[in-house]
């Protein structure tokens, strides 16, 4: 069992790894299977041995799309997203290379509605594309954290081609994560994190598209205080970066060559009971420098029960 400190400097990270989104991140090519923003502070931290469910929640209502050049494009656009995602998480007492071996698996359900000129499309709370993350390892050292996991995201929701808020994406992508924590003083009040995930994507069913790879940085630095004996607070500044960094395949035409680029900054805070081991988490990002997709605020509202 745990004492409560260890619960302290560990549960406190964002138990951070992967997260889909499904469609949410829609964009001029053909949308990510990771929606960038829904980790920030100590999101590269692992959480400790035991069980561990989380319920992420992401609102989304971006009314302006981005060219290749990162100007407007004139018409009327709208995407209308909120995404529910249930994850699973079990760290194991089994060790691998000095770490902690865990396994996760993620369900998103996805409501979105998408509009562009006269056109319209949408789906009601739908099971999206499910993460099955098998293998991942989580270090942990007196002044930092690391993790590593290996992901498959399988196309399980509902795709067509001509139906842009389709729950699913239509094509299968493997999930590479790797980050870090490094924690400022011996107390771990201050810590700075950076958690990578680069991911490789299949052909999409219907369209013969295999999306280029792309790459995601999220990261933050916040601080820690110790309200009572019960309840701890740790406010931070967060951002996040992505980046399609290989061509669309041929299929895709004149926008083969037409990279996905996105960055946002913003600020969250995290209020951690501690006698249930329960976490709130609250974070709102504004997006800038975007290319080719769409571009507004996002806010991310996280909830986190452990055992």
């Amino acid at each position: 069992m745990l004492s409560n400190k260890q619960w302290v400097g560990t549960l406190a990270g964002c138990l951070a790894l992967t997260l889909p989104l499904c469609a949410s991140g829609w964009a001029w090519t053909s949308g990510s299977h990771y929606t960038y923003g829904v980790e920030g502070v100590l999101g590269a931290t692992p959480p400790p041995p035991g069980w561990h469910y989380r319920m992420y929640n992401l609102w989304y209502t971006p009314d302006e799309l981005k060219d290749n050049s990162g100007n407007t494009v004139p018409g009327n656009f709208e995407l209308d997203v909120f995404a529910s995602v249930q994850r699973i998480i079990h760290v194991t007492d089994v060790k691998i290379l000095g770490a902690d071996y865990f396994y996760d698996v993620i369900i998103p359900l996805v409501d979105q509605e998408f509009t562009s000129g006269s056109f319209s499309d949408s789906h009601s709370f739908t099971l999206g594309d499910i993460t099955l993350e098998p293998f991942a390892l989580a270090w942990r050292q007196p002044r930092w954290d690391a993790s590593f996991a290996l992901a498959v995201i399988v196309p399980t929701g509902h795709f067509e081609g001509d139906e842009p808020a389709s729950p699913g994406l239509g094509y299968w992508s493997g999930m590479m994560t790797v980050g870090g924590t490094l924690y400022l003083d011996d107390q771990k009040t201050w810590s700075a994190s950076v958690l990578t995930r680069t991911l490789i994507n299949g052909e999409q069913e219907d369209t013969d598209i295999t999306p280029g790879s792309e790459f995601v940085a999220e990261y933050g630095i916040g601080k820690e205080f110790q309200v009572n004996s019960s309840l701890m607070i740790r406010p931070g500044l967060t951002g996040a970066s992505y980046w399609q960094f290989s061509d669309d395949s041929d299929e895709a035409g004149a926008a083969a060559d037409q990279h996905k680029k996105a960055h946002a900054l913003g600020a969250e805070v995290n209020v951690f009971y501690l006698p249930m081991l329960c976490q709130v988490n609250l974070r709102y990002l504004q997006e800038y420098g975007v290319d080719n997709g769409p571009e507004d605020a996002r806010f991310v509202a996280t909830l986190t029960k452990s055992w």
